[in-house]
């Protein structure tokens, strides 16, 4: 299978200067929040976003500085959001390991938060190009719009499809949609590019969710570092019990409804409703989409020549798709 191991071999040399000025971004000399920098940088993850944005410029043109600068500026945001996110859910551990919030309690977190955010839009400016500026800008709104709303619509078992979408679109689709948009912006594509890959940011986005929330049905909590069927006791309306609900008769929907309904529902509950999606066509119906959107990404990067860049654009998406964890 394609990997992110495989796909930062096409942008080997740009990576190793981001990866070298990533790390020198959280230099400080505060010495707290020196601890806390040494404990994100040791856990940080695949780095998917980052190399989306400087993928996006090669295949395009090639990547510059400011392609590198719009990289971190997108990491650190990203960072930002886990660290904030793991509050709001009080979570204690991700992908295996202590979380800030665990190490450090609330206070600290939300601080760091706020701190890594300040300099995503600091490095955003080194880039001089205000359209970076403005999509860096712009995430922090969506995301917290993305979370609201789904916080919003919990417990209610009487959704839409393109609601999901919607939610999925911000809350997650969102940081990946603007990796690609700062990779291009970074080299000035043209109006045609520029409007693929973001495109193709947006379908990806899409697909790492979806395939998040078919974990939460069908995996273990050792591979994805959260308990199946964490979503469906949040009141989490996902695709595969979205779908499985739509297509069941209205006795059973409304049964079902009553347990989704119920915030204090049982551990039975949520199996019953896990086997319900699973044994209807849920996981299936979802995989479905993923396979959709791969091939309508394949179509949307058309407009860009064939390169190494691009084939590690689309077999990062297929990574994405056919991931375990």
């Amino acid at each position: 299978m394609f990997t992110p191991e495989r796909a930062k071999t096409v942008i080997e040399k740009e990576f190793e200067v981001f990866s070298r000025e990533f790390t020198n971004s959280f230099d400080n000399d505060t010495e707290l929040l020196k601890s806390v920098n040494s404990y994100i940088l040791q856990r940080k993850g695949k780095q998917i976003r980052p190399i989306l944005t400087m993928l996006s410029a090669k295949a395009i043109k090639g990547v510059e500085l400011s392609t590198i600068k719009a990289g971190i500026a997108v990491e650190m945001l990203h960072t930002a959001s886990l660290i904030h996110d793991d509050v709001v859910d009080e979570a204690d551990s991700r992908r295996g390991q202590s979380t800030v919030n665990a190490v450090w309690k609330n206070r600290i977190s939300i601080l760091v938060g706020d701190y890594l955010l300040s300099k995503a839009l600091i490095t955003a400016t080194e880039t001089e190009n205000f359209d970076i500026v403005k999509a860096i800008s712009n995430v922090g709104k969506e995301l917290s719009e993305g979370e609201l709303h789904e916080i919003g619509i919990a417990y209610k078992a009487d959704l839409q499809e393109d609601t999901y979408f919607e939610v999925i679109r911000k809350k997650t689709g969102v940081l990946f949609s603007t990796a690609c948009r700062v990779g291009a912006l970074s080299i000035k594509a043209d109006v045609d590019k520029l409007k693929a890959i973001v495109e193709f940011g947006d379908i990806f986005g899409l697909c790492f969710q979806i395939k998040d929330d078919i974990f939460d049905y069908v995996s273990t909590s050792e591979k994805i570092g959260k308990p199946v069927g964490c979503d469906i006791k949040e009141g989490k309306m996902t695709l595969p019990l979205l779908y499985a609900l739509n297509k069941t008769d209205e006795s059973t929907r409304n049964e079902l409804i009553s347990l989704i309904k119920d915030e204090g529902m049982s551990e039975n509950d949520v199996k019953k409703l896990i086997n319900f999606a699973v044994e209807n066509g849920g996981i299936e119906y979802s995989k479905q989409k993923l396979y959709e959107l791969k091939n309508k990404a394949i179509k949307v990067l058309d407009v860009l020549e064939e390169s190494d860049a691009k084939k590690a654009l689309l077999g990062l998406l297929e990574f994405t798709i056919e991931r375990e964890k």
